[in-house]
């Protein structure tokens, strides 16, 4: 069942992220998204890492395909002194409709639905840059539970 979703609006400032960067086919997830974050939470804090919070960022989405690209990341202060292998995104500043998911992780699939339906219906449109998830110290990543925060961002 699709959430009934209200969003705030935010203008979000630029920011670069840095982590694991891969491409994901929607019929893999969970499984490899789950994956992924138990690969790149080990490796924080990164060199110049800014605050504890962590974003699952997604850009390159393929309706046609399936697919998308998602990086499990947090914010640098810069791209400078990071591994070699460590996958860099550039969010520009933007205006966001921010919604918020509260409970188990196994609801964003359902919370995403609403963002989709919302946008669907609001005469909004997304903007060409990156969405994200915005994982805070009111998220318990021990139990998968609390607040997400999602960002979209809009035209306008």
């Amino acid at each position: 069942m699709t959430q009934t979703l209200v969003p705030r609006f935010e203008t979000g400032r630029p920011m670069l992220l840095v982590g694991l960067r891969d491409h994901y086919r929607f019929a893999d997830l969970p499984d490899k998204l789950i994956a992924a974050w138990k690969a790149f939470v080990p490796s924080l804090p990164l060199p110049g890492q800014v605050g504890d919070v962590t974003y699952g960022a997604t850009c390159a989405s393929d309706p046609a395909t399936r697919s998308f690209e998602h990086m499990c990341a947090v914010e640098v202060e810069s791209f400078d002194a990071l591994p070699a292998d460590c996958g860099r995104m550039r969010v520009p500043a933007a205006r966001y409709a921010v919604f918020t998911h509260d409970g188990p992780l196994s609801g964003l699939p359902q919370a995403w639905a609403g963002v989709h339906a919302w946008l669907g219906s609001s005469g909004e449109k997304a903007a060409p840059t990156p969405d994200f998830e915005r994982y805070d110290d009111r998220f318990d990543p021990k139990t998968g539970e609390g607040v997400v925060e999602i960002w979209v961002p809009i035209l306008g």
